[in-house]
């Protein structure tokens, strides 16, 4: 599961058509994002047109979706409550950051002396 301000990577970046009609921005394959906010919402919706040519939902699945730090799209116009338009969680991976590299940096400091030992032949 993810959290704020969790990095990921997007793996998935195939959108329906209808998707590009609605959202102002969209995350691309292998581009590094900050979570924003992780909440529930539908995704995979089923668009009907009436009789005078509105287009509404009429059925969705339940969903995971992130908001991202570094793309902001608008409020879902098929919603009755104002939510701004999110992605499924499964289009992205947590970044896998080398914690070893982070590990030694720490270990080692920066600024200090190297010190070395003399530890005698016996």
């Amino acid at each position: 599961m993810f959290q704020n301000g969790q990095r990921v990577v997007c793996i998935d970046d195939s959108f329906d058509p209808w998707v590009f009609d609605l959202f102002k921005a969209l995350p691309k394959k292998n581009s590094i994002y900050t979570v924003r906010s992780v909440r529930p919402g539908r995704s995979n919706p089923n668009f009907v047109v009436d009789d005078d040519a509105n287009l509404s939902i009429s059925a969705a699945e339940f969903d995971i979706l992130l908001l991202l730090e570094e793309l902001v799209n608008p409020n879902d116009p098929h919603s009755s409550i104002e939510q701004e338009l999110g992605f499924r969680a499964e289009r992205f991976a947590p970044l896998q950051e080398d914690l070893e590299e982070n590990e030694e940096v720490e270990l080692v400091g920066f600024g200090q002396e190297e010190k070395s030992y003399d530890f005698g032949k016996e």
